[in-house]
């Protein structure tokens, strides 16, 4: 099933949102700087990826509407 492009967003924007949930209560459950801070790294990462996404799906929209 091929998913329309608000089906992506939604599901990146998802992963996101799950991946800084899951993140801050691994870091705040060990307390340690080195958990929060591979917690911060994996958010930033998860955050890019949500970025270049939303960059292709507005480069899809952009061609459809040109």
């Amino acid at each position: 099933m091929t998913r329309t492009p608000f089906d992506e967003l939604v599901h990146r924007l998802n992963n996101l949102l799950g991946t800084i949930e899951i993140q801050a209560e691994l870091a705040a459950s060990d307390g340690s700087l080195p958990a929060h801070q591979q917690a911060l790294a994996l958010i930033v990462e998860s955050a890019r990826k949500t970025q270049d996404e939303v960059r292709r799906l507005r480069g899809q929209q952009a061609g459809r509407d040109g």
